[in-house]
């Protein structure tokens, strides 16, 4: 039997996964997450999906390594298309930039089914897919950080609520929480993301720019940075 071990990325949308949910991993790749949840009894089935053949091959060949064929089903597929109407009652959707992650989420109307949620783990674009969601009429339950391979991660747990709202840019760059345990991660992402701001802000300034959108961000996450040092550090 194959063991499959999980990087804090991945552990990150394993925690957000319930006992006993019928999990899609969209975009499976090597399947690491769903086989890990399956040997450890977190859930009983899960549907494999991915765009391309390729992953769907590897996914394939690790859950037969593992002894796990039986309790998975592959699905070649873009996004969630085709996924509606097989009880699918935990959707991760991980490793993609938040842009494509909000394009999946708004194209598969089964995501918005009432007990349906959603693990995302987006790649870039982190704002954007915050601000959609919200547009979209998602809540934001939690927000997790993580740290692996020399980079930061934010992973979050949204459900559909039905009501439509807009959030401000630092709103949409800070997010609407974290967990404690993961407050040094926390950090760690806003201080990467500060730095990012503050390269923007010098280039701006340089080709004469105004740049004062960006410093209110900047400011924000400062802040914040500072907050949550004092708070939970």
């Amino acid at each position: 039997m194959k063991s499959t071990q999980l990087d804090a990325r991945l552990r990150s949308a394993a925690l957000l996964v319930r006992q006993g949910a019928v999990f899609a991993d969209v975009g499976t790749d090597h399947a690491h997450l769903p086989i890990f949840l399956l040997k450890a009894g977190v859930i009983g089935r899960a549907v494999l999906s991915d765009i391309n053949e390729g992953p769907l091959l590897s996914a394939k060949e690790n859950a037969e390594a593992n002894g796990l064929s039986d309790r998975v089903e592959l699905v070649l597929t873009d996004g969630v298309r085709g996924l509606g109407g097989k009880g699918i009652t935990d959707y991760a959707i991980c490793g993609m930039g938040g842009e494509l992650i909000a394009d999946i989420i708004a194209s598969g109307e089964h995501l918005f089914d009432t007990g349906v949620r959603l693990i995302l783990q987006p790649m870039t674009r982190q704002a954007h897919l915050r601000r959609e969601l919200c547009r979209l009429g998602f809540e934001i339950l939690e927000e997790r950080y993580s740290f692996a391979d020399g980079r930061y991660y934010l992973t979050m747990l949204a459900e559909y609520c039905g009501e439509s709202s807009e959030i401000d840019d630092i709103t949409a760059e800070l997010g609407f929480s974290y967990a404690e345990e993961t407050a040094a991660e926390y950090v760690g992402y806003l201080t990467a993301k500060l730095a990012s701001y503050t390269s923007q802000i010098a280039g701006k300034r340089r080709g004469g720019v105004d740049a004062s959108g960006d410093e209110r961000i900047a400011g924000a996450i400062q802040k914040m940075i500072s907050s949550v040092k004092e708070k939970d550090l």
